[in-house]
């Protein structure tokens, strides 16, 4: 049987307490074993409870939730933290992480975001929701979604590209992949073993292969992408794609390093100019889009990382 995931929530407003709650119930294998208004109560109850994860604000009475979180590690090193709070700025995000964090999620994307954030923590990642610094430009509901995921290794890359790959294709839906031909294979691999008939989606033409040296000769001019072939190299293949998909709804959606293969050649700023063009494509299309980059990603100066993050809906680090 599956062990419970015993949670402690802290909140000093009770009627968003209450909607947290009646978001974990949601799932069976969580059980809330107390909750908190306040930063030293979240303290005792996490030392006396020693709870599995605690989901707290950034703005709490008494104590405040990255206070609140160092005296948790220190007293209850074993159990995780989750911040869901109205606090965007990077640097908050950053000092939340520091203190031990697992997980943040901006509190007006809790309803779609916090069962997500969990299935990471469980994983073993580490995620980020809102896309920071876009959360400041009005962008934080954002209705496409569309994730970085910085991944410790290619077992990572591969498991976490074939659950996002598998979701869509088991739906009758499509996938545009733009991986390398190794990842092309060990990611095929890996849903050969999650049941997934990638033979069958291949033939119907909904696991779409897409040459990453090709796309990007396509769309980059004297070294930057540019948006008109960026959209010729793009619309008709997302049209296609959909046309192809079985579902009674179709959806398409897209996954890979294209850009984080201009990142790893140094080209930086190149590379968040095609993730913002990857991330319009998504908001126009309604897509999902999951963009893979290597954890030495995260080692480049703050303000590119930064930069990278605020094109994307969360990030997961794993």
């Amino acid at each position: 049987m599956k062990s419970l995931l015993r949670l402690l929530v802290v909140e000093d407003h009770k009627p968003f307490r209450r909607l947290l709650c009646e978001l974990l119930q949601q799932r069976p294998d969580v059980l809330i074993v107390g909750e908190a208004a306040d930063g030293l109560e979240a303290v005792r109850q996490a030392e006396a409870l020693r709870p599995d994860l605690v989901m707290l604000d950034i703005g709490l009475p008494s104590l405040n939730g990255i206070e609140a979180a160092v005296r948790i590690r220190a007293a209850v090193p074993e159990t995780k933290l989750i911040f869901v709070t109205v606090e965007s700025s990077f640097e908050i995000v950053e000092q939340a992480l520091s203190s031990g964090a697992h997980g943040y999620v901006y509190k007006a994307r809790a309803h779609r975001d916090l069962l997500p954030v969990l299935d990471a923590i469980v994983r073993g990642g580490r995620f980020v929701c809102g896309g920071l610094e876009r959360i400041a430009r009005g962008d934080s509901l954002a209705n496409h979604r569309h994730h970085v995921l910085f991944c410790s290794s290619d077992a990572v890359f591969t498991d976490g590209c074939s659950r996002f790959v598998a979701g869509f294709l088991n739906t009758g839906n499509a996938v545009i992949v733009a991986v390398t031909e190794a990842h092309d294979r060990s990611l095929r691999h890996r849903l050969q073993e999650a049941q997934v008939d990638i033979g069958l989606a291949m033939r119907q033409e909904r696991y779409v292969l897409l040459n990453i040296d090709e796309a990007l000769a396509r769309t980059m001019v004297n070294g930057r992408p540019d948006p008109t072939g960026f959209q010729n190299a793009t619309e008709d293949m997302v049209s296609e794609a959909a046309q192809r998909a079985t579902s009674q709804h179709p959806e398409v959606a897209a996954c890979g390093e294209c850009s984080a293969t201009l990142w790893a050649q140094g080209q930086v700023e190149a590379a968040i100019q095609l993730e913002h063009l990857w991330d319009e494509l998504s908001k126009s299309r309604q897509m999902d889009i999951l963009c893979a980059y290597p954890l030495a990603a995260r080692e480049e100066s703050a303000p590119a990382v930064r930069s990278l993050c605020a094109e994307h809906t969360a990030s997961e680090i794993t």
